[in-house]
């Protein structure tokens, strides 16, 4: 029984490795990525790294098939720019990462790093959601290639810009160390304190008494004294009663309604 179990165990083991040992084959992915037109230089990071996943995915390992699905995606006065440095020296981007050299330092501000950095210092949340407030945050950080900030910094700046409220509170108790911590902690308490207002809401607008006119109460009012003490509608008075006179309208005079004994005083009659 022994000798079987470790039989048995040994050739689990051979099958595993055995399809462990295969080699995976994966088809190339084409992805669609946006053009580059020299026109906002911010979008020039974004651009760039995208170019690269879309190189990855469709496996795309050749210098020159680089270069050329680089070029596919410029547009505008980058292109324009390109090829004017392509017809001029035929092969000039030997390689995409001479090519994205080249694009940085033609279309990339020099004080890039510094003005995202500056934005990102005095980054308030103001009347946005908070959703809008930490992709801003995220932007900036991402552009600032090269040149990142402390994570304390960071975190300074995200507690400081939160708008007050609930959200802030939570975050100055919790007192997180990191970037994505803080923002965790925030959207986490964001999300609970809207689900508690729209709760709140949907109860005070299907609960309660429905209003009713305050002139409908009043003019329904004296009537119903009035017929149930069997009290005259002319003068007011007991032992006595007169008929409820109807105001006429466009279509007749008017009329009268209720008890057929007149009243007994001379005013009511």
């Amino acid at each position: 029984m022994r000798a079987e179990a470790q039989s048995a165990a040994q050739a689990s083991a051979t099958k595993t490795a055995s399809f462990a040992a295969r080699p995976t084959t994966t088809k190339p992915v084409k992805m669609s990525v946006p053009t580059f037109d020299g026109k906002v230089s911010d979008s020039l990071v974004f651009w760039v790294r995208e170019i690269e996943i879309a190189l990855s995915a469709g496996q795309i390992y050749d210098a020159r098939a680089q270069v050329a699905f680089a070029l596919s995606n410029l547009g505008g006065r980058a292109r324009a720019w390109a090829m004017a440095r392509e017809t001029a020296t035929p092969g000039y981007f030997t390689s995409w990462s001479f090519m994205e050299q080249e694009l940085r330092s033609t279309f990339l501000l020099a004080n890039a790093a510094y003005r995202h950095r500056s934005i990102f210092l005095w980054c308030k949340q103001g009347k946005r959601s908070l959703q809008d407030y930490v992709m801003e945050l995220h932007n900036l950080e991402a552009a600032m290639v090269g040149a990142p900030l402390s994570e304390d910094v960071k975190v300074t700046v995200f507690m400081d810009g939160v708008r007050t409220g609930p959200v802030r509170t939570e975050l100055f108790r919790r007192q997180p160390k990191t970037f994505n911590e803080a923002v965790h902690i925030a959207m986490l308490e964001d999300h609970c304190v809207r689900s508690v207002q729209g709760h709140t809401a949907h109860v005070e607008a299907n609960e309660g008494p429905t209003p009713m006119e305050i002139s409908l109460a009043e003019s329904a009012r004296p009537q119903k004294t009035q017929r149930a003490s069997g009290r005259c509608f002319g003068c007011n008075r007991g032992r006595h009663r007169q008929r409820e006179r109807v105001s006429g309208t466009n279509d007749g005079p008017d009329r009268f309604r209720g008890v057929v004994q007149l009243c007994d005083e001379s005013q009511c009659c």
